[in-house]
């Protein structure tokens, strides 16, 4: 009797372990965002954003993207690194808790206030009434039905894509150059810059050069650090590579504001409040015309572009790729590679395409109706959204434990009463 009262005991501990096991983990869960959140004031009010609670050392904490970067030591051949001036900023060692983000702290507090403007840093468009529409984290399974959007309003956009997602799509950068959109780059695996080396900031850049290389042929001169967050070191590098530093100027949050009842309306109200005169303090060069960040891994966002474009029409804005807002007709550097495909992009007057580099059937393009489903008709083969399938596998994986330690614990429970 006494061994089974203290098995029942032990199921019991072992609930509460579990319980405090998921309190934990649910702790810390923590969002994909950008800095500078000016663009909804709704959010202010609405959301939880503890960062400034905490002070920069208890916050320091190591980099785990979800893609293992390649690494290949001749992309570093032909770069002096040694006179980089700067040094490696740990994850969480730029939040502040009292930060006055008024020009004095910025770099120390960057991640809380965003790193200092340079004048190379290209925020919004200098001609009025000019938007440029850009496209982070993708492509995805979604950018299809964003393609079909952009096709049938005319409108070119900026795809600041990631080099694994590329390496996974590559039949979707092709549609989307071949269609007249500028091609950028946005790393390969989407990490802090400012926590990696010199050496591993150039294999981000490189092996996302060689995915869209392979893809379309051509390697992007424009580069969106992720999160916004570059400092001197960082921009030194990027320049150093022949790169263009691409920021943004209106930024509706659809990364904090999609799986939100009413994220359609805030993603529209964010594009309404700058189009009809709204201040945005994302500008840091007080530029007249506009570009827009959005993410083309939720449908959500992807679903209120036709409405956005639409809106901005009316009042008179006209759509370009952010290369050509600021007069650059060159966004691409043709490759060097002597085996990469050559897909002319439709602002040209002939179409020249030779064979496409290699894809499999995982990579080919999902075919789906656009409207208000939430659903896709899609290839059996391909994959999932990846940031969808890793919060609906952690959303089970806890809920399963959860359920588990319950039905174990009421087990001990009842064998003590008996």
């Amino acid at each position: 009797m006494l061994c089974s009262r203290q098995f029942r005991l032990i199921w019991i501990f072992i609930f509460i372990l579990c319980l405090l096991f998921n309190i934990v983990q649910a702790k810390k869960k923590k969002k994909h965002h950008h800095h500078h959140d000016d663009d909804d004031d709704d959010d202010d009010e609405n959301d939880n954003d503890d960062d400034d609670e905490n002070d920069n050392n208890d916050n320091e904490e190591v980099d785990t993207p979800e893609f293992i970067t390649p690494k290949n030591s001749a992309w570093l051949e032909g770069l002096d690194l040694s006179n980089i001036e700067g040094r490696v900023r740990p994850i969480g060692s730029g939040i502040c808790k009292n930060a006055k983000c008024d020009g004095t702290d910025d770099e120390k507090c960057f991640e809380t206030c965003g790193n200092l403007a340079t004048p190379d840093d290209i925020y919004g468009c200098p001609i009025d009434k000019t938007w440029a529409l850009t496209f982070d984290d993708g492509p995805s399974n979604f950018t299809t039905n964003l393609l079909d959007i952009l096709d049938k309003t005319n409108v070119k956009v900026t795809f600041c894509v990631m080099g694994a997602h590329a390496e996974q799509y590559p039949d979707i950068i092709q549609r989307a150059y071949r269609a007249g959109h500028q091609i950028a780059s946005h790393t390969y695996s989407h990490p802090h810059l400012m926590s990696l080396s010199n050496e591993e900031i150039v294999y981000e850049v490189r092996a996302t050069e060689e995915a869209i290389k392979a893809a379309i042929g051509v390697k992007p001169r424009y580069i969106r650090p992720p999160y916004g967050e570059a400092d001197a070191r960082v921009k030194s590098i990027l320049k150093m590579m022949g790169y263009k530093t691409l920021m943004w100027n209106v930024d509706p949050t659809d990364y904090d504001v999609h799986q939100l009842k009413d994220g359609p309306q805030r993603i529209q109200q964010a594009f309404e409040k700058i189009s009809s005169g709204g201040s945005s303090s994302l500008n840091a060069h007080n530029d007249p015309g506009f570009i827009s960040l959005q993410h083309d891994l939720y449908k959500v966002s992807i679903d209120q572009v036709s409405t956005v474009i639409q809106s901005l029409q009316g009042k008179g804005f006209k759509f370009t790729t952010a290369a050509e807002c600021i007069g650059d007709k060159d966004p691409h550097s043709s490759a060097t590679a002597s085996n990469t495909p050559t897909i002319v992009n439709a602002s040209n007057s002939t179409i020249s395409e030779n064979e496409l580099g290699p894809q499999s059937s995982d990579n080919s393009i999902r075919q789906a109706a656009i409207g208000s489903s939430s659903t896709f008709t899609t290839n059996s083969n391909t994959n999932k959204n990846r940031q969808e399938n890793k919060q609906l596998i952690s959303g089970t994986t806890s809920l399963t434990v959860s359920l588990t330690a319950i039905a174990l614990g009421c087990f001990g429970l009842t064998g003590l009463l008996l």
